[in-house]
């Protein structure tokens, strides 16, 4: 709970304990103008949220109460009444804010400061093929998060530009009512907005979301990874996206004829309309590429001239990290490349026969060990010409691979993640991440990733030959 949010609780606790303690009510007025000055500064300066509902409604009938009663005395009997039922209200009411609170992100490992921005890229060159109305060039929002050479007096930026859109339908596709999401709003990045880039040449990493995720869906590892001195780049893969909110104010919601239900279309057009959607995610990728090639000139301009081009790495989750996969095996300006539960399976057979060139790291969850995506996936890294990390996470689920974690402390209860605490799961991921990228593209030494350090983890360095 916020700030304001515990002194509001505490101001209700003091109007239910004191007449039960001493047995006369506060002076007339005292209460009352105490619980509505704690209500306007936490409104004011917090922002008021769903789940202390039940709170405001104690505030505002313990003030009217405070006003409109004269009698300030209470007999053993009502103070024992009050006491009782009182604390026992408010503990259940305190909860829900305590279930789902107003999520912090990780302060990042790194000392370089986080800018950001958002920028569209049309590929003139690709057709859109999903939506209501196909055709015409792709549209992609692409933001990107880069090492800043100050944010001096500029605020921190929101951790989703586009939350009043993508939270709701989040929501929805999770089967929560759309306004389950909505305090999320409340939730501070450490990246600011249009800051200056700083001097000098830094290696990209460019991150791809899985089906129905969005850009800002790892924000926690994106922020961390350019806390430590990298450019990360993350689409909007639109119509795979949950929604994309493109700059004139078009909301682009995702297609669900992208990946219908294969129990509905059968076994064949599903495999097809698989295949088609991570092709269409890896296309996106090179897209970005292709940007960054373009160098300052291009839609990327002044963060592609900070780019270092000779030290790329691309990783994703889910299809999106099938897309990363499919662009290392085809892509020569990729040099290293992480999947988490990356969704290899609907992969054609004339890409996966093609013999890996670039050091690989896999990070599976529970339910994404032993099937038949992680034999593909095995196949893959077994016939690597360079080294793959093969890990395990015990007690993770696909979810734990992006923010979840951080949403809910019984997020597992609401079955939307795993039982491995956030304060587990979100330092492997950034531990290895952080550690491969740095590895195998910047040179460093790679005891962060050679030895597992966390008990969830099980560690299999698969080497050529």
């Amino acid at each position: 709970m916020r700030r304001f949010e515990f002194f509001l609780v505490y101001g209700e606790v003091f109007a239910v304990a004191w007449p039960a303690l001493f047995g006369v009510r506060t002076r007339r007025g005292i209460v009352a103008g105490l619980l509505a000055g704690l209500f306007v500064l936490h409104w004011q300066i917090e922002g008021l949220r769903w789940q202390m509902i039940p709170f405001y409604v104690a505030a505002l009938g313990f003030a009217i109460g405070d006003i409109i009663i004269v009698e300030r005395n209470l007999d053993w009997t009502r103070r024992v009444a009050r006491g009782l039922f009182g604390t026992a209200a408010l503990g259940i009411a305190v909860i829900l804010p305590l279930a789902l609170p107003v999520p912090q992100l990780p302060v990042p490992t790194g000392s370089v400061e986080i800018g950001t921005v958002t920028i569209e890229i049309v590929a003139i060159n690709r057709e859109e093929i999903y939506g209501e109305f196909p055709g015409g060039p792709r549209r992609l929002n692409v933001q990107i998060w880069y090492p800043a050479a100050s944010t001096e007096d500029a605020d921190p930026a929101a951790w989703s530009e586009d939350l009043e859109v993508v939270a709701p339908a989040l929501a929805t596709n999770m089967g929560f009512p759309g306004w389950f999401f909505n305090h999320t709003r409340y939730v501070e990045s450490h990246s600011f907005g249009s800051v200056p880039v700083a001097s000098g040449s830094f290696p990209v990493i460019i991150y791809s979301h899985g089906w129905t995720g969005f850009r800002a869906i790892a924000v926690n590892q994106i922020e961390n990874l350019v806390s430590n001195g990298y450019i990360v780049i993350a689409p909007d893969h639109t119509y795979g996206a949950i929604a994309t909110v493109f700059e004139d104010g078009e909301v682009v919601e995702y297609d669900p004829a992208a990946l219908p239900d294969e129990e509905e279309i059968g076994e064949a057009a599903y495999a097809e309309a698989s295949e088609q959607l991570v092709d269409v995610f890896a296309a996106d990728i090179v897209s970005i590429l292709d940007a960054l090639d373009r160098g300052e000139r291009g839609p990327l301009e002044v963060v592609a001239g900070a780019a270092d081009l000779t030290q790329i790495g691309i990783y994703g989750h889910s299809t999106g990290g099938g897309a990363a996969v499919k662009v290392c095996l085809e892509d020569e300006r990729c040099d290293a490349v992480l999947g988490l539960d990356a969704w290899v399976e609907p992969l054609p057979d004339s890409v996966l026969a093609t013999t890996a060139s670039r050091p690989a790291l896999f990070m599976r969850s529970d339910m994404w060990r032993g099937d038949e995506n992680d034999a593909i996936l095995r196949g893959i890294s077994d016939r690597s010409a360079e080294v793959t990390y093969w890990v395990g996470v015990e007690g993770a689920s696909h979810n734990d691979f992006v923010i979840t974690p951080l949403l809910s402390p019984v997020a597992h209860r609401l079955g939307i993640r795993g039982p491995i605490p956030a304060g587990r799961i979100v330092p492997i991921v950034d531990r290895y991440l952080l550690g491969f990228f740095d590895v195998f593209l910047i040179g460093t030494g790679s005891a962060a990733i050679d030895t597992p350090s966390f008990s969830e983890v099980s560690l299999e360095i698969i080497r050529p030959g």
